[in-house]
């Protein structure tokens, strides 16, 4: 005998810890005994009951006494504890668990609620038009005692006649709501075990219309999630043909949760080493069907429910694609010229059409739980299909491939290949060694991996003293990447020189003149357009001298883009033909930028340095730089450039160092003196001094600092030149200005 009016007093217990410890202590091992006691009796009438988990409210408030006494959750639980329960649940089929039967002390509202609950979900199905009747056959068959009900904010009882109606008003006020079918008898006097077991029975059976609906609906969403599984592990590499192009397609093995029932898993399309674009597939578990997604960048280009799929004994897959535009998207009639052109693509990409344009992606055979072909096959054809569909509209171009025209024997010598491209390391290694420039290892393997190791964004800035070869390591590694010598005009490296007077980003994206009705147009943006319409080919941009403006100024609109993903509004202008409205940062759009740091340069903010790899190139090494020195200019100024490296060895310790340039110029001027007539010429110290007093000294300044360099400096200068020499007479005035002033530099 149950006395129900001590188990409603728990209720009256103010502490939290105290009140969910009695319902632990009394409450549930109560609710277990009936549980059991019902599938023992009963379980001989159906078997069905033996093959359920017992699932009790027991773990929950155990949680909830821990954080009671935690300070921190304490007054958000304090109104935790105001139930018990035992629940049947039949956890057979993946990720479509059915609750069968919950045996619930509601001690709050003194109820024993005895009932079947589900998600909204399965109704949301079955409110559809094919389905509709099995849902009004549901509610038709239910018994008259039997209590339909939500709880949102409060317990909100459903007439059964009304159910089909209240269904469709949940799903146009965008509400899903669990529903619960079943009896409510009140909690109170006294109680026999017996007779709860008893209505526990007769709940059970008279549930039987909304089980054998539910267990309809959660098989066949099972099926899906499986077939969805199967779809999302498949994750072996396999290469798409595209516009007679080929492309290798990588995909994540990690499938994220985006938001409830909405996941999303990464793919990449790449040409060799090049990323062309990225997209996902996304997997809606329900939205209310099982549904996928295939995206290009962030936009969907196929939707396609596969409940229907993955039910079927035999079922060939073909999907239809729809293309819909509005407003002044579809005055010219779009959709049917996007249907045309999307279908003829599809033809010539090798994929099979229905009578009614639909496109085959697979035959899936329910009795083998798979596809007769590999799952490769089958995402490669849906990822193919999204790409032609986002080429169709161009949200984005491919490359379109060919075969290269056959030339006649007197044609051949003046045809110029295609250039083709490759990050190999190794080969690009071995053409920039073979360039006759002084780059290491280290700086080369440091470049190449700053420049590819982010497959969205491709952003370096190179720092350090003039002439050190900022500006030719990026030609030359340009260069390396498409085969070509370091001479070699290449289409696609554009070095631009950055001007004191760019304010904004019209400085690289240009801007509409409505003066002159037409778009203005720089060699930035030529190289965007360009890099949009091949995007198998890495395009190099180096911004020389980028600090002589304000970077942040003019190129915000570029890293905003690269981060972001979005793309940059360039006009508004709707007849304007030669340049698109806005424009995306391609995956092959590589922006490297030079810096020099003196009084004319301004300082890069944080902003700009948080979005790219910053590379000093101050280290200079003459020794490999001499080696690759004519033997001409060897034979001739062994003992000037031996002085040279002396003088360049104490500047350095003070950063006030020279680079490869200014070397190779003083070496030149040298070398040009000495094919001077002999009664003409200059002595060899004479024009080494002269040379030093023009290309080093003038670069010399600083504060008290530098007195040990310039005491330095004037001893060597004495020593090899003289005290009537240039250098020797700049440094002696810069020690006098410094002692006097406390700084010093070479101009007056």
């Amino acid at each position: 005998m149950i006395q129900a009016n001590n188990l409603v007093d728990i209720m009256n217990i103010d502490d939290t810890t105290v009140r969910n410890q009695q319902i632990l202590d009394e409450v549930q091992p109560l609710l277990r005994r009936i549980m059991d006691t019902f599938i023992g009796k009963y379980s001989e009438r159906d078997s069905y009951l033996l093959q359920l988990k017992i699932h009790t409210h027991e773990r929950a408030i155990k949680t909830t006494i821990t954080d009671s006494k935690n300070p921190k959750y304490a007054e958000k639980k304090q109104h935790y504890g105001n139930k018990g329960f035992v629940e049947l649940i039949d956890e057979k089929l993946y990720q479509s668990p059915l609750f069968i039967l919950k045996l619930e002390f509601h001690l709050a509202s003194r109820e024993i609620r005895m009932t079947m609950s589900s998600d909204f979900y399965p109704f949301w199905v079955l409110s559809k038009r094919t389905q509709i009747h099995e849902l009004d056959r549901m509610v038709e068959e239910l018994s008259d005692d039997l209590k339909i009900y939500t709880i949102e904010e409060k317990k909100s009882f459903i007439d059964k006649h009304e159910f089909t109606d209240k269904v469709w008003q949940y799903i146009k006020n965008k509400r899903k709501p669990t529903i619960h079918f079943g009896k409510i008898l009140p909690l109170e006097g006294l109680i026999e075990e017996d007779d709860i077991i008893g209505q526990l029975w007769d709940t059970y059976q008279k549930l039987t219309p909304v089980r054998s609906v539910l267990e309809k609906e959660a098989l066949e969403h099972s099926h899906a999630m499986l077939l969805m599984k199967a779809i999302q592990e498949a994750t072996d590499p396999f290469d798409i043909e595209l516009f007679s192009k080929s492309y290798r397609v990588i995909l994540n093995e990690e499938v994220k949760k985006v938001k409830t029932n909405d996941y999303k898993q990464m793919f990449y399309i790449y040409d060799q080493d090049q990323l062309i674009t990225e997209g996902h597939i996304g997997y809606f578990t329900r939205d209310p069907h099982e549904s996928i997604g295939i995206f290009i960048g962030n936009y969907g280009q196929i939707f396609h429910r596969i409940r229907k799929l993955a039910n079927q004994k035999d079922y060939d897959w073909y999907i239809k694609k729809s293309f819909y535009h509005r407003g002044k998207y579809n005055q010219n009639n779009e959709n049917q010229m996007y249907q045309e052109v999307s279908l003829q693509e599809l033809k010539n990409n090798g994929f099979v059409l229905s009578a009614s344009n639909s496109f085959y992606v697979g035959t899936y055979k329910g009795v083998d739980e798979g596809f007769t072909e590999p799952m490769y096959k089958i995402k490669e054809r849906l990822i193919t299909a999204a790409a032609i569909f986002a080429d169709t509209t161009e949200f984005l171009t491919f490359p379109k491939g060919g075969q290269t025209p056959k030339t006649s024997e007197e044609e051949e010598e003046e045809f110029d290949p295609e250039l083709e491209s490759s990050f190999d390391f190794s080969n690009i290694l071995d053409l920039v060694e073979q360039s006759g420039f002084t780059f290491s290892l280290d700086i080369i393997r440091d470049f190449y991996l700053n420049l590819t190791s982010l497959d969205d964004k491709h952003f370096v800035i190179l720092s350090g003293i003039s002439g050190t070869g900022k500006t030719q390591l990026c030609r030359v590694f340009a260069n390396a990447v498409y085969g070509l010598d370091y001479s070699e005009e290449n289409p696609y490296l554009k070095i631009i020189p950055v001007r004191p007077d760019w304010m904004d980003a019209t400085s690289l994206f240009g801007y509409y003149s409505s003066f002159e009705k037409k778009y203005m147009r720089t060699e930035f943006l030529d190289m965007l357009l360009q890099a949009d319409q091949e995007k198998d080919k890495p395009h190099f941009i180096v911004l020389d001298e980028m600090n002589l403006a304000r970077v942040e100024y003019y190129l915000s609109d570029y890293l905003s883009a690269v981060e972001s993903r979005k793309p940059i509004t360039l006009h508004n202008i709707d007849d304007l033909e030669d340049v698109p409205n806005t424009i995306e940062i391609p995956h092959n759009f590589y922006v490297i930028g030079t810096i020099n740091v003196d009084e004319t340069t301004h300082s890069i903010s944080d902003k700009v340095l948080d979005r790219a790899f910053v590379m000093t190139l101050s280290d200079v090494d003459f020794s490999s730089f001499w080696d690759r020195l004519d033997d001409k200019f060897k034979k001739t100024v062994q003992t000037e450039w031996d002085l040279l490296v002396a003088i360049h060895e104490h500047l350095a310790t003070y950063d006030l160092h020279f680079g490869y340039r200014t070397m190779n110029e003083m070496i030149r001027k040298l070398y040009k003196n000495s094919l001077l007539a002999e009664e003409l010429r200059m002595e060899p110290l004479v024009a080494l001094d002269r040379v030093v007093a023009e290309k080093v000294i003038p670069k010399i300044r600083g504060d008290e600092r530098i007195t040990d360099l310039l005491e330095t400096l004037a001893n060597l200068f004495y020593q090899q030149f003289g005290e009537t020499s240039q250098g020797y007479k700049h440094i002696e005035r810069m020690r006098e200005e410094l002692e006097r002033y406390g700084s010093t530099q070479f101009w007056r």
